[in-house]
C-alpha cells in the first residue's frame, strides 16, 4: 500500500472580506483548498487558521 501523499499548500491569491482573510492554496499535486483565517473578538487578532504556506 502507498504511502499517505502530504500536501503542502502554498498560497496562490489572498484577499479580506467580511468573514476575514481568505486565501486560495494549491499543492504542487495538483489538490486546491480555500482557507479562511478570522478575526477573533475578545483580542482583536486574526486567529491564523490553517497555516498559508505550510504542509497541512
Amino acid at each position: 500500500m502507498a504511502g499517505r501523499h502530504q500536501h503542502e499548500w502554498f498560497v496562490e491569491s489572498a484577499h479580506h472580506t467580511s468573514d476575514g482573510l481568505v486565501a486560495y492554496q494549491r499543492c504542487e499535486c495538483g489538490h486546491r483548498r480555500v482557507a479562511v483565517a478570522t478575526l477573533r473578538a475578545e483580542s482583536g487578532r486574526e486567529d491564523p487558521g490553517p497555516r498559508f504556506g505550510t504542509a497541512a
